[in-house]
């Protein structure tokens, strides 16, 4: 998926949808001659194979982003401009990976596989994959990508019953000649839809080619942040560590070799880096550098450490959720139960006084204090 964003085109996309939804459907037209492919071809019509896709375009993708517009992530008309192509991208690359085996069975054997359990399954695979496309696109937990997704394919079958009703006006719209008209309409509406998709690979490429600098290093950090922020850790680490390999002050990315190693329940590793970061930098990313240096401790079963780091962020940063959570835990483990208790009264607080839009992301953090209480 991160490939696929970095490099794919919707084009191409579209088109391998629009060849395995043709193969899915070949053997449904109905024919005048039986042994005649020109005839077949002729005889097609477009309600069958186009259905499916116009549903995942014009129904599951906008309403992924309507999910994410209500949980204050932009308004929808911003998310339509920025996010709607690649997110379509990955839709089409995952519906047609999923339908692929079907339609090859379908196309060359007598098999009819009608059964709506291999329909249920197939949908259950391009969900997922389609999870997976937007955990890697917006760097969101599991849980959340998978919920936002089968919120958008209920949506899509909703979509579906209202096509077998509308049908008829498919034949319409699959006429070359409408097709062409509605391009020469709203094409230069789609491709303003575009500029977001290709400014972000236009952006990458110019990061790659800037670490061909061997002096570079915050090229090699960006591109680092990048992949950490679709998950992809591996290439994430690789490309911090030759940022440290060419600037060994770099703070910044000592401080996100820490943050992975603590991700990763990898304590031993996390605390030298975030350690380098905080002496190389104090205030070091509006000082959460201080905060995940606690954070650390306390997995270290180290309180005392702890406590004083986070006792600094939460001086320097008094309504931070996560923040004021971590200190009531240090202290909580430290055996002074009333501050604790106080700490965890000031993150619940802090996290029902937050703007709406970042309610949501810090929601966690007010649940978890409740718990302690």
């Amino acid at each position: 998926m991160g490939r696929i964003l970095d490099r794919g085109r919707l084009w191409l996309a579209v088109a391998a949808a629009l060849c395995v939804s043709g193969l899915l459907h070949w053997r449904d037209i109905p024919l005048r001659v039986p042994n005649s492919p020109l005839l077949r071809f002729i005889s097609w019509t477009p309600g069958a194979y186009l259905a499916p896709l116009l549903t995942v375009a014009i129904v599951m993708v906008p309403a992924i982003l309507l999910i994410r517009a209500i949980a204050g992530h932009g308004s929808f008309t911003d998310l339509l401009n920025t996010d709607y192509v690649s997110l379509l991208m990955l839709a089409m690359v995952a519906w047609a990976a999923a339908y692929l085996p079907l339609a090859l069975v379908r196309a060359f054997t007598d098999l009819p596989l009608y059964d709506p359990l291999v329909y249920l399954a197939i949908n259950v695979y391009f969900t997922l994959l389609l999870a997976i496309g937007a955990r890697t696109m917006y760097g969101s937990g599991t849980a959340s990508a998978v919920g936002v997704t089968l919120f958008g394919w209920g949506l899509g079958v909703l979509g579906m019953l209202v096509m077998m009703f509308v049908g008829p006006a498919l034949y319409f719209l699959g006429s070359p000649l409408v097709l062409i008209y509605l391009y020469f309409i709203f094409g230069s509406r789609l491709r303003g839809f575009g500029e977001g998709l290709r400014s972000r690979q236009h952006f990458q490429q110019q990061l790659e080619i800037s670490t061909n600098n061997p002096h570079d290093a915050d090229a090699h950090y960006q591109l680092g942040l990048i992949y950490q922020k679709r998950r992809q850790y591996t290439d994430a680490i690789a490309r911090f560590q030759r940022a440290i390999e060419i600037d060994p002050s770099f703070a910044d990315a000592h401080l996100q070799l820490g943050v992975i190693a603590r991700q990763h329940q990898r304590i031993e590793e996390a605390i030298p880096h975030l350690k380098t970061a905080a002496e190389l930098d104090d205030k070091l990313a509006q000082n959460e550098v201080w905060r995940e240096l606690g954070a650390a401790y306390l997995a270290a079963s180290q309180p005392q450490e702890a406590g004083a780091a986070l006792a600094k962020f939460t001086d320097r940063r008094p309504y931070d959720p996560e923040g004021l959570y971590w200190y009531g835990m240090a202290l909580k483990q430290l055996n002074r139960p009333v501050e604790a208790r106080e700490l965890f009264e000031r993150c619940i607080e802090a996290v029902n006084t937050m703007p709406s839009h970042r309610r949501s992301q810090v929601r966690q953090w007010g649940t978890r204090a409740r718990k302690e209480i």
